[in-house]
């Protein structure tokens, strides 16, 4: 039998274009070629609320119909009304003809709109018995211990790193017990927080490897289900991973909102460094502006770093001091802070007239500003609220501090392009004079392993310092992300790239 795997990058809710790429994969294949899509291909994903709206059925269903008079076979995913039910569905259209369907049983939060269905569904093609249907639902078709020649299993699953090599680790066991080829299909893109990754993949009956699409590409890809050959890959590294996958996310948050254009303040330190290098390589250099925002705390090699790195980038850059700003605003402020020593407040206000900068910038170029936080900073609190912390997306703001530093060395392994002052020098916000990151908060290496251990890993307390930490320095960080949870709800969203990204998979009470 002849699969195709279609490695699509759906946009949500745009059924014309979904609709375009879909059909032009199919027009391009003989109809005894069965083209297999991810979940919810046709619309697209996350849907959330929106699926219980009876135009998003509506819709997904004409163009269903539009796609069955090419006369072709295909496995598409798609929201269907059964009644007064909403469904996640996988149509099995062969030569144009729906001829069976599948609908998702084991829901997930995404699914919060959707009936439960009924799993798995076998049917006949080419000759062949197949069994169809999602991931979440393959558990239980294996201990059905149904006898199939082919198994299809499609997902829309979400990128974390080492994810792909879990999936397939997965599933290797669970195949050489239905010892049937096995043929797994993942979307790819990002829309939002969430990244696919794609990596759809073929096994044989014994498990084996056998095709191995790439990540973060679309890509099609037809196979002989009765022709699989063992595959030897070799695995991108932890680094190389991260870098594709915020690439992906960064690219595809600006093509799906339609803005062209990103906005990034420009510190000299590693965090601006690391993500305007990404952006870059993400929208391009003509796309990305940078701003220079010195005070009178910012020290030389600040601004030459910052300026160093934009030329290395090639990018638009401006500088705009912010002391006369901050003057005017203490001013503005006497009657209120006369008398009081200088303190949090006027630090923070500099963090914030930046933002002020930064989103005028934005708004008069038709850009949308990229944060730069990074997760070990958010974790503890180390950030401005409506200062720092705000954004259209954040780039690394699931990345902690110590993998910030690997990423850039990465990135520089070829040639210098992020200053390496910018990688070397010690950490700082510089909002007061000599300020260090460290005079807050523990040097980053233990502190990262700390936040692991504590969001990762879920240990309390008693586990951590058990690991050799100390007592007063675990209770130090765990006392700070606990009373910054009220600020992290304030944030804005982040690229998701660890297993526990904080708004997404690790949600708390704000009190």
């Amino acid at each position: 039998m002849k699969i195709q795997i279609a490695q699509m990058n759906p946009k949500t809710l745009d059924f014309s274009e979904n609709f375009k790429q879909i059909n032009t994969i199919i027009r391009g294949t003989n109809a005894d070629v069965l083209n297999v899509f991810a979940e919810l291909s046709v619309s697209g994903s996350p849907l959330y609320d929106t699926a219980a709206y009876n135009e998003i059925t509506t819709q997904a269903s004409v163009m269903a119909e539009q796609l069955c008079g090419e006369k072709k076979s295909f496995i598409i995913g798609i929201p269907i009304k059964n009644g007064g039910e909403i469904l996640n569905a996988l149509l099995f259209v062969e030569n144009g003809e729906v001829i069976d369907v599948a609908t998702k049983k084991n829901l997930n939060s995404f699914d919060r709109v959707f009936a439960k269905g009924n799993g798995f569904e076998i049917t006949q093609f080419e000759g062949e018995t197949v069994a169809f249907g999602f991931e979440e639902d393959f558990d239980e078709f294996v201990a059905k211990g149904e006898n199939v020649d082919v198994v299809i299993c499609v997902a829309n699953n979400i990128f974390e790193i080492n994810r792909q090599k879990k999936t397939v680790e997965k599933f290797i066991p669970l195949v050489r017990r239905v010892k049937s080829r096995f043929i797994y299909v993942n979307r790819c893109g990002a829309e939002g927080s969430y990244i696919y990754n794609g990596g759809s993949f073929a096994l044989n009956e014994r498990g084996d490897i056998c095709e191995q699409l790439p990540l973060f590409e679309t890509c099609v890809k037809t196979i002989e289900t009765s022709r699989l050959k063992l595959l030897t890959q070799n695995a991108m590294s932890k680094m190389e991973t991260m870098y594709n996958a915020i690439i992906w996310g960064i690219s595809d948050y600006f093509l799906k909102n339609r803005i062209k254009k990103a906005v990034i303040g420009l510190s000299g330190g590693i965090d601006s460094a690391l993500v305007a290098t990404l952006a870059v390589n993400a929208l391009g250099k003509d796309n990305v502006i940078g701003v220079l925002m010195p005070s009178e705390y910012s020290t030389d090699h600040s601004v030459a770093d910052a300026e160093d790195l934009a030329n290395n980038l090639q990018i638009k850059h401006y500088i705009i001091p912010i002391k006369p700003l901050y003057n005017t605003t203490l001013q503005s402020l006497d009657a209120v802070f006369a008398g009081t020593p200088r303190g949090l407040a006027e630090e923070n206000i500099q963090a914030r007239l930046r933002c002020m900068v930064l989103m005028g910038i934005a708004n008069k170029t038709g850009a949308a500003l990229l944060n730069t936080s990074n997760k070990s900073e958010a974790a503890v609190g180390y950030g401005t609220l409506y200062g720092d912390t705000s954004g259209g997306i954040g780039a690394i703001g699931d990345v902690y501090k110590t993998d910030v530093w690997e990423l850039a060395k990465w990135i520089n392994r070829n040639g210098v392009i992020i200053p390496e002052n910018s990688i070397s020098k010690a950490p700082s916000a510089e909002l007061s004079y000599g300020q260090k990151d460290s005079d807050s908060i523990p040097e980053y290496f233990i502190l990262d392993k700390i936040l692991n251990l504590y969001i990762e890993e879920r240990q309390d307390k008693e586990q951590i310092i058990s690991a050799g930490f100390s007592t007063e320095t675990v209770e130090k960080v765990l006392h700070l992300i606990k009373i910054n949870e009220w600020k992290r709800h304030q944030c804005c969203p982040c690229l998701k790239i660890s297993s526990c990204t904080f708004g997404i998979d690790r949600l708390m009470p704000v009190s």
